[in-house]
């Protein structure tokens, strides 16, 4: 039996890199968040859940496809390439190339359910699919989804244990800020009560949570406020994640009407990286007991990870030590991070020469704060 295609969406967290994509439901049922651009000409909608039990089934085909050119301990990849090269569509490949991803990279840990806000469907259906994937993919040991904070405050905690007992994990869930202030600037749709209800609800559950903050989105005027109530949204719903997701002002996008009417200033580079550390300085190791991780390339200080009830002094060390720098090391560093590269200051010597001598000019000779942080978004800006 040749296997048909599963649909594929746009987006998935960056800790999902290596997971089958299920597509439940189609773009955002929001759609009006100001930062982001991703679904702004496309229209919400759910698809039937025997549908998505397709994909599922053709998820299933694939892998077992695969898994015959699977023999003493390794794969043919003779006979993959020529089956991959066999398949009659792009789409087909595609679909093949994610199933063997994730059956030798992924460690066929997990399964993300797409777009950007799963948690909308009706709960029965959720669970219907879940239940499916647990059926049909039985070494899934993952299951996630995304879900905005103000359906998560929605669902009833019966709802809640019937997701829970049907397999799903993790949701992951943008907050990007714990101030009321910020949220209505960027035009969230929810509010700092709504993240504390539902994010307990989802805690209560035995469901993990991962929460997404955006340092630098409420700009210099709010700077303050987005870290100090972001900190109290952590300290009462204790997620087992905060994922770091430096904002940058994208071009195009609605956060440019935003700087043009006034009251709102986009911060530096530096300025953002102080709010994270005011951010973390806020947290009461009492009450918050999960992980800050900075798995994005978007943020300046990759090395700032660790559990918020044990670890936080060494990630104030940490960024301090930094700042503590001499300002043309932390430029250095500060061009480096924004080319692309992975490391903390301390191993620039592994770059090739020629990228550290051209660094090392820039950082010396663009003085001008405008036309250095101009610079640092251009590199930037791809990332988003």
């Amino acid at each position: 039996m040749e296997p048909g295609v599963f649909k594929i969406g746009p987006i998935r967290p960056p800790s999902e890199a290596n997971s089958l994509l299920l597509r439940v439901t189609e773009n955002c049922p929001w759609n009006k968040c100001k930062f982001c651009m991703l679904y702004k000409k496309n229209d919400f909608h759910t698809r039937p859940v025997a549908e998505v039990k397709k994909d599922i089934d053709a998820m299933a085909e694939y892998r077992d496809r695969i898994l015959t050119h699977f023999k003493d301990g390794d794969y043919d990849m003779e006979a993959i390439n020529q089956e991959y090269q066999s398949l009659a569509t792009a789409e087909e490949r595609m679909c093949y190339q994610m199933v063997f991803i994730w059956l030798t990279e992924g460690n066929r840990q997990a399964i993300f359910l797409q777009d950007a806000n799963t948690m909308v469907l009706r709960p029965e259906w959720l669970a219907e699919i879940v239940s499916y994937v647990r059926v049909r993919l039985p070494e899934i040991q993952r299951i996630t989804s995304y879900g905005r904070a103000n359906t998560l405050a929605k669902i009833s905690q019966a709802d809640y244990k019937m997701l829970h007992d049907a397999g799903l994990n993790r949701i992951h869930s943008g907050y990007e800020s714990g101030s009321d202030k910020v949220l209505q600037l960027i035009c969230k749709g929810t509010t700092q009560e709504e993240q504390i209800i539902g994010g307990r609800k989802v805690r209560e559950a035995g469901i993990e949570l991962s929460i997404y903050f955006m340092p630098g989105v409420g700009g210099r005027e709010l700077s303050t406020d987005n870290a100090i109530e972001t900190a109290k949204v952590i300290n009462a719903v204790d997620p087992n994640f905060v994922r770091l997701r430096t904002f940058v002002l994208r071009t195009g996008s609605l956060m440019e009407e935003v700087r043009d009417a006034g009251g709102w200033t986009e911060g530096t580079d530096m300025e953002k990286l102080l709010e994270i550390r005011n951010m973390i300085a806020h947290i009461d190791p009492t009450k918050a007991h999960g992980k800050i991780t900075s798995d994005h390339i978007i943020n300046l200080l990759q090395e700032v990870n660790g559990y918020m009830d044990t670890e936080i002094p060494w990630m104030l060390d940490y960024i301090d030590s930094f700042l503590a720098l001499p300002e043309l090391e932390q430029r250095k560093y500060q061009l480096a991070r924004r080319m692309g590269f992975p490391l903390d200051w301390k191993q620039l010597y592994r770059l090739r020469e020629s990228d550290r001598l051209y660094i090392e000019d820039l950082a010396k000779n663009l003085v001008d704060e405008k036309a250095w942080e101009k610079k640092l978004h251009a590199y930037m800006d791809r990332y988003i």
